[in-house]
């Protein structure tokens, strides 16, 4: 059970720490809106290929939100993990009487608003600045987002449970990161790819992220969408079952 004021005085320490490191705040909060406000300036409201003439800005905006979870779950998360695992300060937490559940939700707690507030502030810059539109109902993306946040913060433990020190994760996540975004179908339409690179793409969990943040955004039913919240959700289980097996409080 969680002790509700460790919570709170933990989740507050940890977010402080996070606002005060450029990483954390650049990937959750500044990135994504600034590549947005550099793609809307330069494509706006002309339609995308192969897209029934939708709007670039509506077809790019759910893919670069998706930039904002998944680079948090690759860099952020087991950075932060892994930092305070070699500095000795989750050996200090766990010689206190906290439990490790109250540090663990305290952490992915922090990590879960960084993530939606960069949402938001991205949504905010498409649809003030760009006028970009959902063709369904606004809320409809909230899930999307919400299912794809966690799923890629598990996966961010997931890593930090199994890299060797920190400075891996840099490695490890553009080793990740690149063919990921390559084969989301978020910085080139998939549909102009190979049918090889096609087939590799079903097996990308960012692919899957951006595809049904994509259909929320532009009011495809859930019934339509059944694959791609499949796979994001495969992916939440598989990261947190390996990340609860192999977590280490020590390096």
């Amino acid at each position: 059970m969680v002790n509700l004021r460790a919570f709170r005085s933990l989740t507050l320490a940890l977010a402080t720490l996070a606002l005060r490191d450029p990483t954390s705040v650049s990937f959750s909060l500044a990135l994504a809106p600034a590549l947005l406000v550099l793609f809307g300036l330069a494509l706006g409201d002309a339609p995308v290929p192969l897209q029934d003439g939708l709007a670039a800005i509506d077809h790019q905006l759910p893919a670069i939100a998706a930039w904002v979870f998944a680079m948090t779950g690759l860099f952020t998360v087991p950075m932060a993990v892994l930092t305070r695992r070699e500095s000795g300060t989750l050996r200090r937490l766990q010689a206190t009487p906290l439990r490790p559940v109250t540090f663990v939700a305290a952490d992915v707690s922090v990590h879960l608003v960084q993530v939606l507030v960069g949402l938001a502030l991205l949504f905010a810059v498409g649809v003030l600045a760009f006028g970009a539109r959902p063709t369904g109902a606004p809320a409809a993306i909230v899930p999307a987002a919400l299912l794809g946040s966690v799923a890629f913060l598990a996966l961010g433990y997931g890593l930090a449970s199994v890299l060797p020190s920190s400075r891996s994760t840099l490695v490890v996540g553009n080793l990740l990161a690149i063919p990921m975004l390559f084969l989301s179908g978020a910085t080139a339409p998939l549909e102009v790819m190979p049918q090889g690179v096609r087939d590799v793409a079903a097996l990308n969990p960012l692919h899957h992220a951006v595809s049904l943040l994509r259909g929320a955004w532009l009011g495809e039913p859930w019934s339509g969408l059944l694959v791609e919240t499949a796979a994001v959700a495969g992916l939440l289980v598989v990261a947190a079952a390996v990340a609860v097996a192999r977590f280490r409080w020590e390096a």
